[in-house]
């Protein structure tokens, strides 16, 4: 039977790795860290298309010797990034963490819809007034 304490939350497991990689290696940070862990968490289960060569070979391998699976972490990574409402009913157990990136990504492109309507209007009416 599991213990509630037995597994990290998201961010803390995000957190420790954060700092295994850091303090590894010193110069993989902020940004390049979430763009070489998205390859990372890819290459994992679909070897074929990719190559990983230098470091993102060697973060690879200190990530599965310190049994951590890259595509998990690259979920924690970008369960971080959800926004706040959707931040709250998972902390609530309302949805699980898959619903809730899922539910990121939606938000995320109806903004982005609502925005290129916009500018296509403001485009619009710029024409018409000339």
């Amino acid at each position: 039977m599991k213990h509630e304490n037995s597994r990290l939350s998201y961010i803390e497991g995000l957190k420790t790795v954060r700092n295994l990689v850091e303090s590894r290696y010193p110069d993989v940070s902020g940004r390049l860290f979430d763009e070489m862990l998205s390859k990372l968490a890819h290459y994992h289960y679909n070897r074929k298309k990719f190559i990983l060569l230098g470091q993102e070979r060697e973060v690879y391998n200190l990530l599965i010797e310190n049994s951590h699976n890259p595509f998990t972490v690259y979920r924690w990574l970008l369960l971080e990034r959800i926004p706040d409402e959707v931040r709250f009913q998972l902390r609530q157990g309302q949805i699980s963490p898959k619903k809730a990136l899922s539910e990121a990504f939606k938000r995320r492109r109806e903004r982005l819809d609502i925005n290129g309507e916009a500018v296509k209007e403001m485009g619009l009416s710029l024409i018409r007034g000339m």
